[in-house]
């Protein structure tokens, strides 16, 4: 998936008035995570213009639904929408406990190194 790809589905699922920046830099955040995950020590990082909007985000597909429901929780955070965040946030984290479990799983990373962020088996 593309940055312009997640940013036109986030549109089309959770409308919202927040900028491409703004949503880029909720990209950003999530997206450090998913380098952690691959312990890739230079974390990409996007910018609002046509370059980067092309570029493609670490998470394959299907696991790249993370960075739908992680964007998706933090404009309900923003917004003070609570019952909503929680609904989004625990569906972001079964999505990054997929994907963490199928990094693990395929030998994707790229060291022995344990990430700072791991999911734990009861969260």
């Amino acid at each position: 998936m593309t940055l312009r790809d997640l940013l036109t589905k986030i549109s089309e699922e959770k409308p919202h008035s927040f900028t491409d920046a703004k949503l880029i830099s909720f990209v950003n955040e999530i997206e450090a995570d998913v380098a952690e995950q691959y312990y890739i020590k230079e974390v990409p990082v996007y910018a609002d213009n046509h370059t980067d909007l092309d570029r493609r985000l670490l998470a394959p597909s299907p696991y790249d639904r993370l960075y739908v429901s992680y964007v998706k929780a933090m404009i309900d955070y923003s917004n003070e929408e609570y019952d909503s965040y929680a609904n989004n946030q625990a569906q972001h984290v079964q999505d990054f406990r997929e994907f963490a479990d199928w990094v693990v799983r395929t030998g994707q990373a790229e060291s022995d190194a344990i990430p700072h962020r791991f999911i734990h088996a009861m969260y």
